[in-house]
C-alpha cells in the first residue's frame, strides 16, 4: 500500500514545509502538491525543520487529476459538516486497508476543497473540533498522519483483491464519456449536468469496481455512442 498526502493548490510555502515536517514525524505517507501558488523552497525548508528528505521527494504536479490518476481509493478532507464523514481514526483504518495506491487530499488554506472536488471522493473525512471548524493545513496533516502512525501498529496487511481495482483515471474517463452520451440522450439537464452525473459516478466509486468492470462500462458507453451515430 502506498499512501500519498495531496495538498491541492496550497497558498503558503511555509505550510508545505510544516506539512513535510508532520510527515517526517509520522512516516504516514509521501507528499504530493498540486500547483503550489508562488512556491518558495527556502520558505518551505524553514518550516520543514530538518525534514529535507520529504521535501526532496515531494512530487509537484499541475492538476488534481494527475495526482490521483493511479489511486484505488481517494479520501478528501473538509472542515464543513458532511453526513457520514469519517473521523481521522476511521480514515486511517480505511486507507491502510487499501490494497494499492491511495490518497488523502487537503484543500487550500482559504476555501478548502470545493463541493465539486468532494464529489469525486470515495469518502470524505473531517477532524472534530470545538469552537472553530477549520485547522491550519499542516495541523490537519499532522492529525491524520498521527492516526495513521498509530493504526499501522495494529493494522493487518491488506489482502490483495481477487481482481485489480479500477484506478481513479478510469473512473474519471468513464465520467467524461458518460457525460457526453447522457447529454446527447437528454438524460442530463444541460444547465446543470454535473448534479446527477456526480451522483452516478459517486455510486460507482463507493462500489469499488474492478478494472474490468469499468472497462466493460466504457465499452458499453462506446457502443451506445456508435449506435446513436448510425
Amino acid at each position: 500500500m502506498q499512501l500519498r498526502f495531496v495538498l491541492n493548490r496550497p497558498r503558503s510555502s511555509q505550510n508545505i514545509g510544516a506539512a513535510a515536517r508532520a510527515l517526517a514525524n509520522t512516516g504516514a505517507g509521501a507528499l504530493w502538491v498540486v500547483e503550489p501558488l508562488g512556491f518558495d523552497r527556502g520558505q518551505a525548508a524553514k518550516l520543514a525543520a530538518g525534514a529535507d528528505a520529504v521535501l526532496e521527494r515531494m512530487r509537484v504536479v499541475r492538476t488534481l487529476d494527475e495526482a490521483l490518476a493511479d489511486c484505488l481509493d481517494v479520501v478528501m478532507t473538509t472542515g464543513r459538516t458532511v453526513p457520514g464523514a469519517l473521523a481521522p481514526d476511521q480514515t486511517a483504518a480505511r486507507l491502510l486497508s487499501c490494497p494499492g495506491t491511495c490518497a488523502l487530499v487537503f484543500g487550500d488554506e482559504v476555501r478548502g476543497l470545493t463541493n465539486r472536488d468532494l464529489q469525486r471522493a470515495a469518502a470524505v473525512a473531517t477532524i472534530p473540533t470545538a469552537q472553530k471548524s477549520s485547522l491550519n493545513l499542516a495541523q490537519a496533516v499532522l492529525v491524520f498522519g498521527w492516526e495513521i502512525l498509530k493504526a499501522r501498529g495494529t493494522a493487518s496487511p491488506p489482502a490483495p483483491p481477487d481482481e485489480p481495482l479500477a484506478p481513479e483515471r478510469l473512473l474519471s474517463l468513464l465520467r467524461e464519456r458518460a457525460r457526453a452520451l447522457l447529454l446527447a440522450s437528454d438524460f442530463l439537464n444541460p444547465q446543470q449536468p454535473d448534479l446527477v452525473l456526480d451522483e452516478l459516478v459517486s455510486l460507482a466509486r463507493r462500489a469499488r469496481p474492478t478494472q474490468r468492470e469499468v472497462e466493460l462500462l466504457l465499452a458499453a458507453v462506446a457502443q451506445l455512442q456508435r449506435t446513436r451515430r448510425d
